[in-house]
């Protein structure tokens, strides 16, 4: 009960003070009311002093939480800005390396030595092998841009394939790992002549009759041999002898071959504008 009463009186103290304090903040009197007022005006304020410095001291950090909320709505705003900037910038790059790399792949197709006065043809490739069992990819040259059936199809470093249907404005490769493709070449010194045959994507070719008498050896470069009524021109790079296996006894032995033309990171190619003669 007592404590009741204390903080009852407690609160009309607090009131009559603030009253006091407002009465004689907003009355102007002059001469001695003026002087008298002063003096409450000044009791008033000690008074009232240490409740507005604890009041001050209890709303400071609240002021702080608003303003921090505020501040931290727009740091949100700014980072997700700076993140979008980011990105925009990335993809800037990237569309840069990337035409980069088309112009890189394009000027390797136009200075291509052993290709000797064979008229050629660039073309992009627009997709690749239709199956896992035909390593086959289409080209956006046809017809109607002297693209034929069984024209050579370089890249770079090398032969790639050979055209194998031709339509208007599009053509079909086949590459030279593709499995059933052969044709012939030459390796060694003095020149052997022997037979490659695709073996599927990823796999070397192998070469076929080769004997036992035919010097080779691996790191040997291989070329397409161009031997009358060849599918293809002489002296177009084909690989490297990768692996030689010899079976004892055996008339023949086994020869790898790693083509020279990455054919699994592929842009652009030539075709040559070449068929064999009859």
């Amino acid at each position: 009960m007592s404590t009741t009463r204390r903080y009852t009186s407690q609160r009309l103290t607090f009131v009559i003070l603030v009253l006091l304090s407002v009465t004689a903040i907003t009355l102007d009197y002059k001469g001695e009311a003026s002087h008298t007022i002063s003096s409450i005006r000044s009791a008033a304020r000690d008074a009232i002093s240490p409740i507005q410095r604890v009041l001050a001291d209890a709303l400071h950090p609240l002021g702080d939480f608003f303003a921090g909320a505020v501040n931290y709505g727009a740091a949100v705003r700014e980072n997700q800005q700076l993140r979008g900037e980011l990105g925009a910038l990335r993809r800037e790059v990237l569309q840069n390396q990337n035409a980069e790399h088309e112009l890189q792949a394009i000027l390797n197709e136009q200075h291509l030595p052993y290709v000797q006065n064979i008229p050629t043809l660039l073309a992009e490739i627009i997709s690749g092998p239709s199956s896992n069992f035909q390593d086959t990819f289409e080209i956006d040259r046809g017809a109607s841009s002297g693209v034929g059936v069984g024209m050579p199809v370089v890249a770079g470093a090398g032969l790639v394939g050979t055209v194998v249907s031709s339509g208007t404005s599009t053509s079909v490769v086949e590459a030279i790992t593709n499995p059933g493709s052969s044709f012939g070449v030459t390796f060694g010194s003095p020149p052997s002549v022997a037979l490659a045959d695709g073996r599927g994507s990823g796999y070397p070719l192998s070469l076929a009759d080769v004997t036992s008498q035919m010097p080779v050896r691996v790191g040997e470069q291989v070329y397409s041999s161009g031997i009358a009524g060849a599918a293809l021109p002489a002296g177009l790079p084909v690989g490297t002898v990768s692996a030689v296996h010899y079976q004892g006894g055996s008339l023949t032995k086994t020869v790898l071959v790693k083509p020279v033309a990455d054919l699994s990171g592929l842009s652009y190619v030539t075709v040559l504008q070449w068929l064999q003669t009859p």
